[in-house]
């Protein structure tokens, strides 16, 4: 016990310094963040004196330039707050007697100006009343005085000065003492400009800062270093504490594994010796079972059993965990109550120093509610298929009815005509007779060929097989092209031939639900010159389908939405709203690739369209997961 106290006041000890420390290290790295912040501020304000004092006309502004002192001054009182260095506070009287200085040259440019700026406003005035163009040149040499470094203001001003005394014109006398007084300052202010240049505060001020980055980094070196070495006696004094207290901590850390981790666990705990005898039950075993653990230690894992499983799945476990395996898998379990339930467990077995198995652990988690309502999902799933297969059939039925009207009307017609001849005794040469059979035996084949296409469509198997993309499209817009074709749809092509390993029946239902989309789209839209664009060719491994129409698009507002199930713009006569939602299901689900829709603006034929694009990412060869199901 009094080593156990010596460890831990020892600990709190180097906890208190190492906060210290970091404290420290901390406040210096603010002092410093404030200090820059503060320099910089100063920097900035000391850049715009010397703007000032370098654009000498219309700069007016003295209340600006006063407010500039006052900060300046608020500034660098804020700066000597965070100073704790005597070298630095040298350095700051120093640059303060420079600022001092800097000031009352600042204030003396400040009148300057002012009386500058004053004879430029009267020799402006005097200049525009009364027309003095032979004053043009000096006019114009005064107006850029402060921008030409070439000009010889000492000759300009004693030539101005000869001049003034033949001068009897009172305007023209004005002029030409104000353009002396402009003159005059003008030389003045670049007098005290070229003073201000000597004191170079702006590299003082950097000077300061670079040496209070020096001093602050020094800090930090020490703060860390002082850290990692605390640190490092506190790693040794843990390692000493955990020797010593070895048994002590193993105790615990049994407590701490049954009692605070597993014992409040949501999940289903249960653990078995050897002989498979229950040694440890947690609280939710005894919500779900509605046994207390009084009930079950001692007892094995049949008291759960339902009759569900047979005698091989229970031999099938013990052959994997008595190996040193671990065994995942479902349990159909019974309750106390003779309540069924269904969990998802893992078994893992315990091993000692030596390897050997010494107990099970078995983890479970109660998937009743799960199972149910994934139930409810695969039948609803059914449902909607089987609404999309009906409302397919429906549109088949139509389709039918368009594809035979042609072909029965052409054999209707040929045996009517055979029959009035036959009748009329009139005579049908051989030839003319053979032809007109063919062509019902012709006739009769494409029927039959249409009932084919049909009925492989409604085919309910799921067999992958090997296909043609291109022969699967055509199939699919042969059941739906008799509509197209009357409609006056023209549907422009662009596929290559590629062998793909999918399901082609469902890949066709895609096809024919984004074309009857489209079809329905344009329709809806009114579009004079309907037309339908397929895409389709290879890219590395996939298969990249594009279906896209000029109808206008889809609202940006219902996008978002259209392959949910039972949305749909369209009359409740003309579509249900599963049709997109289905080929999401399938493609997503059953072919394992991606379906995106956009709005789509392009050039056919030199003139601009805008439609949806549905865009299809299919894989060549699917692969899935073997536990996935379709």
């Amino acid at each position: 016990m009094k080593k156990l106290f010596i460890y831990f006041s020892t600990l709190i000890l180097i906890i208190i310094i190492l906060i210290y420390f970091i404290i420290d290290a901390k406040y210096k790295n603010d002092i410093f963040i404030k200090l820059k912040d503060h320099i910089e501020k100063l920097i900035i304000i000391n850049k715009d004196f010397d703007i000032y004092i370098k654009h000498k006309i219309n700069y007016e502004n003295y209340d600006l330039i006063e407010n500039k002192i006052n900060e300046f001054n608020n500034e660098f009182k804020n700066l000597n707050l965070y100073l704790i260095n005597s070298n630095l506070k040298n350095k700051i009287i120093n640059l303060e007697e420079l600022i001092l200085i800097k000031i009352k040259i600042i204030n003396k440019t400040k009148s300057y100006r002012a009386i500058l700026n004053n004879s430029f406003r009267i020799i402006q005035i005097i200049k525009n009343k009364n027309h003095l163009e032979e004053y043009n040149n000096l006019y114009f040499k005064i107006l850029s005085i402060d921008k030409n470094n070439k000009l010889e203001k000492g000759k300009l001003l004693l030539k101005i000065n000869n001049k003034l005394k033949n001068i009897l014109n009172i305007q023209e006398k004005y002029f030409l003492m104000h353009a002396i007084n402009i003159i005059k300052y003008d030389i003045k202010i670049i007098n005290l400009e070229n003073e201000l240049k000597t004191f170079n505060i702006h590299k003082l001020l950097k000077n300061i800062e670079n040496e209070y980055r020096y001093q602050s980094k020094n800090s930090f070196e020490k703060a860390y270093l002082s850290i990692i070495i605390l640190f490092v006696v506190l790693f040794l004094i843990m390692i000493l504490y955990l020797y010593d207290e070895q048994k002590l901590l193993k105790s615990y850390k049994e407590l701490y594994k049954f009692r605070n981790t597993v014992q409040n666990s949501n999940n289903i705990v249960m653990i078995t010796d050897l002989n498979k005898k229950i040694t440890y039950v947690n609280n939710a075993f005894c919500r779900t079972y509605n046994y207390t653990s009084k009930d079950v230690i001692g007892k094995t894992p049949k008291i759960l059993k339902s009759g569900y499983h047979n005698k091989s799945f229970y031999e099938n476990i013990n052959k994997i965990i008595y190996s040193g395996k671990q065994w995942n898998g479902e349990f159909v379990n019974k309750s106390k109550n003779g309540k069924i339930s269904i969990e998802r467990s893992m078994i893992t077995p315990s091993f000692d120093d030596d390897g050997s198995i010494t107990e099970f652990i078995s983890i479970k988690q109660d998937i009743t509610k799960e199972k149910k309502i994934e139930e409810e999902l695969i039948k609803n799933e059914k449902f909607i298929i089987q609404q999309s297969k009906m409302a397919a059939m429906g549109e088949m039925l139509e389709n039918i009815a368009h594809q035979w009207r042609q072909p029965l009307s052409t054999i209707s017609t040929i045996s009517s005509s055979l029959i009035m001849k036959k009748d009329m005794e009139i005579e049908i040469k051989k030839e003319k007779e053979i032809e007109y059979l063919n062509r019902i035996i012709n006739t009769t084949s494409f029927l039959s060929k249409t009932i084919d296409d049909f009925r492989n469509f409604f085919k309910n198997e799921k067999e992958e097989s090997v296909f043609n993309i291109k022969d699967a499209y055509l199939d699919s817009l042969n059941i739906i092209n008799s509509k197209f074709k009357s409609l006056n749809i023209k549907v422009i092509e662009d596929i290559e031939n590629i062998e793909i390993t999918s399901f082609k029946t469902e890949l066709m239902q895609v096809f024919i639900n984004i074309l009857n989309n489209a079809k329905d789209a344009l329709i809806q839209n009114k579009i004079n010159e309907k037309f339908i664009f397929i895409k389709i060719y290879k890219n590395k491994n996939n298969i990249e389908i594009c279906i896209k129409d000029n109808a206008g698009g889809i609202a940006l507002n219902i996008i978002d939405k259209v392959f949910e199930p039972y949305f749909t713009t369209k009359h409740k006569a003309q579509g249900t709203g599963i049709g997109l939602y289905m080929s999401n299901e399938i493609v997503t689900k059953h072919l394992y690739g991606k379906i995106s829709v956009k709005n789509d603006k392009f050039i056919y034929n030199n003139i601009s369209y805008e439609g949806a694009s549905f865009n299809l990412e299919i894989p060549i060869l699917i692969k899935k997961d073997k536990n996935a199901e379709r």
